[in-house]
């Protein structure tokens, strides 16, 4: 049975005449993990989210997004790829108010179209790929948040207050020897830059800037 499209928030319609790619019902919880996979690598939504961009319920509102994208490939009759990357920009403009110049709605709806064709052929290997690259992530993080909680130098908690003490002891003369030999203080120009914050365009857009190739 032909689906009807989807209409956008802009009351776009999208969906042409060509039958779209059925996506096997055994498939399609390997599909929606890949979409949330891809979602999680999108570094415009994620800034989105994290910084709230969209007000205190960005985070609902990627959700939202990745349920309409879901719902986008089930229900259209065509899966026209600029089509979904109207869909992904209108998005980011209205849900988080960011104008995506690094052209990263037609990156993410590229690789959305591609794994879905390949899942609904039984091809699970981008899947698999992206799966293993999140697991290896998050073990990575996990190692460094462990580290971060050992005492400096590989020393007991106790042992390291008791060196820290002696070496404050050690390093008070030296202290003492730098500031009669007139040791200036940094200066301000040598003073670690604090990070500026997000570029606004004039219509009040965050702007996410373009860092790799553009479109191909």
């Amino acid at each position: 049975m032909a689906a009807q499209g989807m209409t956008l928030r802009n009351m776009h319609l999208v969906g042409g005449t060509q039958r779209r790619v059925e996506v096997p019902a055994a498939h399609r919880a390997a599909f929606e993990e890949g979409c949330a996979l891809i979602f999680t690598r999108w570094t415009a939504l994620q800034l989105g989210v994290q910084n709230e961009w969209g007000g205190s319920h960005s985070r609902q509102k990627a959700g939202d997004l990745l349920r309409d994208t879901i719902n986008w490939f089930y229900n259209t009759k065509d899966h026209e790829m600029f089509d979904l990357q109207d869909l992904l920009d209108e998005a980011l403009q209205v849900d988080f108010n960011i104008q995506a110049e690094d052209d990263s709605p037609y990156q993410v709806a590229r690789q959305l179209v591609n794994m879905h064709n390949q899942v609904a052929a039984g091809d699970f290997s981008y899947v698999e790929q992206m799966r293993a690259a999140a697991a290896q992530a998050a073990a990575a993080a996990a190692a460094a948040a462990a580290a971060s909680q050992r005492a400096p130098n590989g020393l007991p908690e106790a042992d390291e207050d008791s060196s820290s003490s002696v070496d404050e002891e050690d390093g008070s003369d030296d202290d003492d020897a730098m500031d009669a030999e007139g040791g200036e203080d940094m200066d301000m120009d040598d003073a670690p830059q604090q990070p500026q914050g997000p570029v606004v365009d004039e219509d009040g857009f965050q702007v996410v800037q373009r860092k790799g190739r553009g479109r191909r």
